[in-house]
């Protein structure tokens, strides 16, 4: 059983008579273990409430009877809410609560299922066990009794008592710190500064949102809500196989007779209802195999998603031409003893949500029942058809229903044709232009994508003529079957239009296009569509997702605009 004192709020005496008050009693506040800092997840499937309504105890005091409940349990905006009821017994105690003599709780509480995090843990699993009146709670400021009008009276003369608190605490510091003894209360004395400076940065905050009302202004419920911060669990895979996504990269285990028992099944047979799921190191093998014939995938900043949504975060700073960056900061130059500008960056949350992509294949029942090695010859074209939907929908994709393609992101930049160009055609002047527009940092990342009918443009159309008889410098060039333009890897595929639509070139920063999918793959097979013509019908499912991570395109402090994506308009 682990026990914590959370930082909680609780609202007013809801009945005298029935000796009730309202609370929330946890909250996601971490707390420092032996191994780390703990989180407790407050998502609805999270918290395991079989256990109410739970009992109310003095100090955790299992050996004496519950002075009261804790009923009517609820999670809501990420805390656990409910309750207390007290017993029509502790009539001295229930008159301590409402002098607010008596106003800390505590919760015990069991972890079932954990996941690391990088500063400790979060727990994915956990149940409540009891809830406890305390004499002292972490957080002094709030408890039962202490109302949001209560609180106010407290804060009007805080900002200067902490002030001066801080300063006590600092000095204490510096005179220990000189002896070299007690360290213990070193670092006690550490976390009290830590915190004076974050009340005095809501304070400061407030008044500077408010307009600057004052020291002794209060700040109100919705002050503290804005400046809630984006949280998010976990991070990209820069191992994209399977196994580093989902695995930790640890190899796989392999059943070779689940497998066997499966290929056997796509031959003869039915799967239960329609379709079954595909072994996991035979989806691996998929998803494997298909990664090197991508061009997307990748080079992408790929998240393994555990759920069918997915939250990433991003700046929100496309406007540099006041010299801001990332949303907020900017380069200022101090006197001696000069005091900086504070700044705070924007950050914009990024939802990933799983789409389902389907891939079909049909197969004459002859092939089927005759042709030798028909599951192997399925798998490849599932392997193939994999990457080539893949990389189709991770480069034109709509949105909505399916992944917001790199050239329909926003932000992307389009290149127009020049003056009196030929139609379908492609220009010297047109990839110099597009090469210009990619963000400084991306030059290094970028690499071309173009359709294969651009090759015979790009074969003679891409030299410079060096002065009156001089030779010609080629920026496009070849070697080994491998190309390159203005020195950067030009890729073909049929993913993008045909030479003269827009967007049949584009100049990109793989790195800055979101991938995220699921590592679930499964597989359905079906005589239905294909009845008349004696055929069976396969359709493999993988749930995807992707976008580009840019609201918009940058608007610098000098020259043109920039992104991470450019494309060439039309020239019809």
């Amino acid at each position: 059983m682990d026990r914590r004192n959370f930082q909680i709020e609780v609202g007013e005496i809801r009945n005298k008579e029935s000796r009730t008050v309202s609370a929330s009693l946890s909250s996601e506040q971490p707390v420092k273990r032996f191994d780390g800092e703990e989180v407790l997840s407050h998502k609805l499937e999270a918290v395991d409430l079989s256990r109410a309504p739970l009992p109310l105890l003095c100090s955790h005091n299992n050996a004496a009877l519950p002075v009261g409940v804790v009923e009517g349990l609820t999670v809501a905006d990420g805390r656990l809410k409910g309750t207390i009821r007290l017993s029509a017994s502790q009539d001295s105690l229930w008159t301590d609560i409402c002098d607010g003599i008596v106003r800390n709780l505590s919760i015990g509480y069991q972890i079932q299922q954990r996941q690391k995090t990088k500063t400790g843990f979060i727990a994915t699993k956990w149940m409540p066990y009891e809830c406890s009146l305390v004499a002292a709670a972490a957080d002094p400021t709030v408890g039962i009794g202490r109302n949001l009008e209560q609180l106010k009276g407290a804060q009007n003369m805080d900002k200067n008592d902490l002030l001066k608190a801080k300063k006590t605490a600092v000095d204490e510091l510096g005179e220990l710190a000189k002896s070299g003894e007690d360290a213990e209360r070193m670092e006690a004395i550490k976390g009290e500064i830590r915190s004076f400076d974050s009340r005095l940065e809501a304070f400061e905050l407030v008044e500077k949102n408010k307009g600057g009302k004052g020291e002794n202004f209060v700040p109100e419920l919705h002050d503290k809500q804005d400046r809630s911060l984006i949280t998010v669990e976990g991070g990209p895979a820069y191992d994209r196989t399977f196994k580093g996504m989902f695995n930790k990269g640890q190899k796989l285990e392999i059943n070779e007779e689940e497998i066997r028992l499966f290929r056997a099944s796509m031959v003869e047979g039915t799967f239960s209802s329609g379709g079954a799921s595909v072994p996991e190191p035979l989806s691996a093998k998929w998803l494997d195999d298909s990664l090197p014939n991508e061009i997307v995938r990748p080079r992408a900043t790929v998240w393994p998603m555990t759920s069918a949504t997915r939250k990433v975060p991003g700046w929100d700073g496309a406007d540099q031409s006041s010299g801001e960056y990332y949303g907020g900061f900017a380069m200022e130059f101090l006197a001696e003893e000069g005091t900086g500008t504070k700044q705070t960056g924007k950050l914009r949350l990024i939802e990933l949500a799983a789409k389902k992509g389907a891939i079909f294949v049909d197969a004459s029942a002859e092939l089927i029942e005759d042709g030798l090695g028909f599951d192997a010859q399925l798998e490849m074209a599932m392997r193939k058809s994999l990457s080539l939907g893949m990389d189709y929908h991770f480069l034109q994709g709509a949105g909505g229903g399916q992944p917001l393609g790199v050239i329909n992101s926003p932000g992307v930049i389009s290149i127009t044709k020049e003056p009196g160009q030929a139609a379908d055609s492609l220009m010297f002047e047109n990839v110099a232009k597009m090469f210009a527009r990619m963000y400084p940092e991306g030059l290094n990342r970028a690499v071309w994508i173009a359709n294969s009918t651009l090759l015979p443009s790009l074969l003679t159309n891409m030299t410079i003529a060096v002065g009156t008889g001089g030779s010609v410098v080629n920026v496009f060039s070849e070697s080994r079957g491998k190309y390159t333009l203005y020195g950067r890897e030009l890729l073909f595929t049929s993913a993008l239009p045909v030479l003269g639509d827009a967007n049949d070139l584009i100049f990109v920063d793989p790195t800055q296009y979101i991938c995220g999918i699921r590592r679930e793959v499964k597989l359905e097979k079906s005589n239905v569509p294909g009845w008349t013509q004696d055929l069976m019908s396969y359709r493999v499912l993988v749930r995807f997702d992707g976008q580009g991570s840019w609201s918009d395109s940058i608007t610098p402090r000098n020259g043109d605009s920039f992104s991470w994506c450019v494309g060439l308009a039309e020239r019809a």
